[in-house]
């Protein structure tokens, strides 16, 4: 294959994404990209990395790179995911640098395809999180370190304590390479550089430990973590299975002979096992989007062994027809991941904030109550923000919230009827004459964390108390309005 060849194709993939990123990128922000959202637009960086309202766990370089976005293109959904997007494409920029460094071109070109064109990766990167950032953050590490293990000079060494330096405040994840990357500079550089690539990093990570993540921890988040996590699946298990074979065969390939190809293959397999296993103790969460920083080390691991596998079990001229149908599968693919995207429409929003702050501002009278549920609290603040509606007179509940609101208790089957009632009471007084908008979330898997719909026991408190439901009910993807009626409430 030749050179232009390959650059033609390393820049379709690029464009591809792009474009996948794209789609639906302009779509109403979701209660998570809210929070940031607003944090971002805080009038003060202490108010952006301690956020009043919320814990703050986006890292303060992603946040500091969203602020100067949205500054310069000014509040909208897209300049919010303009990093993520840029974080997405670095990704894979890097993961496209390691891959042709370790591999043929079509198995370099597969390994590239499945993290391009992998769902959650599409998702994060027109999302206002910071999870493509970890993606971003991995594939450069493990280029730099690439770099150090083929020519261990000292210049490319502080690349690699560079990049730790500057990716671990985008990418609180990038810790889970550090370990790896200190045996590979270990094996290649001796026990200073790799006492020195500890020092540093673990000094930055103290640094940021002590300024950044400790004022944003509670002890509801590892709850949460907790409750939400993920049963290991078969999948994932054959997974982590598979790390552990590769990473067994990398320490008997290095015992022979340590080659920057062993190394970088042990580097790429032990994030995997430690996030596994902090998974398993409940330290760090293994949810896809969390995992997302692991993709490309796994995707690396497994097209290397593949590619080794089919080198010993093949004879040269057999290798030309599996090298087609590993090219078929990258475009496969391409072209599935096209497909998937337009049929299940996701370019719609998970949470229609911008619809049904739209909606209520074209029908909510200036007599009239409008009571916004805290699951709904940061959207709706959002874009009465953008939406410049200043007189919505908004009364917030406090009831069964998110997590992890500061101060505020966010643990499963924290709802309870009584608490709702009173709650209604305090935001809709007696004697009250008119009509009372109710806004809240429609997302069931939030009403189950909780342990009740409290959509409904608004609606019943207000019915009790003389305001039935005469007005309209919306449900706008994920979020619902109601109407109620009082004549008097009692």
């Amino acid at each position: 294959m030749s050179a232009a060849t390959a650059f033609r194709a390393e820049g379709v993939l690029v464009l591809a994404a792009l474009a996948l990123g794209i789609y639906g990128i302009d779509r109403s922000l979701w209660m998570d990209e809210a929070w940031v959202a607003n944090s971002v637009l805080a009038p003060t960086l202490s108010g952006m990395f301690y956020y009043p309202d919320w814990l703050q766990t986006s890292p303060p370089l992603f946040l500091l790179l969203t602020r100067s976005a949205v500054h310069l293109f000014g509040v909208s959904n897209v300049s919010f995911r303009l990093v993520p997007l840029a974080l997405a494409l670095v990704g894979i920029a890097g993961m496209i640098e390691v891959s042709r460094r370790l591999l043929s071109a079509p198995f370099a070109a597969t390994a590239c395809a499945l993290l391009a064109f992998h769902s959650t990766a599409i998702e994060y990167s027109r999302t206002c999180k910071q999870y493509s950032g970890e993606l971003a953050a991995s594939t450069l590490i493990l280029l730099a370190t690439l770099l150090y293990l083929q020519e261990p000079v000292r210049r490319r060494f502080w690349w690699v304590v560079g990049a730790f330096v500057v990716l671990l405040p985008l990418a609180w994840s990038a810790a889970f390479l550090l370990p790896g990357v200190a045996i590979g500079v270990l094996a290649r550089g001796g026990t200073r550089r790799a006492v020195s690539l500890l020092m540093v990093s673990g000094a930055v990570l103290a640094i940021l430990g002590l300024v950044f993540i400790r004022p944003n921890l509670s002890p509801q988040l590892r709850v949460y973590w907790t409750a939400h996590a993920q049963h290991l699946s078969a999948g994932l298990l054959a997974a982590v299975l598979f790390c552990v074979a590769a990473a067994v065969r990398a320490l008997f390939l290095i015992s022979r002979r340590p080659n920057s190809r062993a190394l970088i293959q042990l580097v790429a397999a032990l994030p995997c096992l430690l996030l596994a296993a902090a998974d398993l103790l409940h330290w760090y969460p293994a949810e896809p989007r969390t995992r997302l920083f692991a993709l490309p080390c796994f995707l690396l691991i497994v097209a290397m062994n593949a590619e080794d596998l089919v080198g010993l079990a093949f004879s040269l001229p057999s290798r030309g027809f599996i090298n087609a149908a590993v090219w078929v599968t990258a475009i496969a693919l391409g072209c599935g991941s096209v497909w998937t995207q337009i049929r299940q429409h996701q370019n719609r929003p998970q949470e229609d904030f911008e619809g049904a702050v739209q909606w209520l501002r074209q029908r909510v009278g200036p007599s009239d109550l409008l009571l916004v549920h805290p699951s709904v609290i940061e959207g709706f603040k959002l874009y009465a923000r953008m939406e410049a509606w200043r007189d919505s007179h908004a009364i917030f509940g406090n009831t069964a919230w998110p997590c992890c609101a500061r101060d505020k208790i966010s643990t499963p089957g924290s709802s309870t009827v009584r608490a709702v009632s009173e709650d209604i009471d305090r935001m809709v007084p007696r004697g009250f004459s008119g009509r009372v908008w109710l806004l809240y979330s429609a997302r069931h898997t939030h009403w189950v964390y909780v342990g009740n719909d409290e959509g409904i026991l608004w609606r019943n408190r207000l019915w009790d108390r003389g305001c039935p439901p005469t007005g309209p009910y919306v449900v706008l993807q994920n979020i619902a309005i109601s109407a109620m009626d009082c004549v008097r409430a009692r």
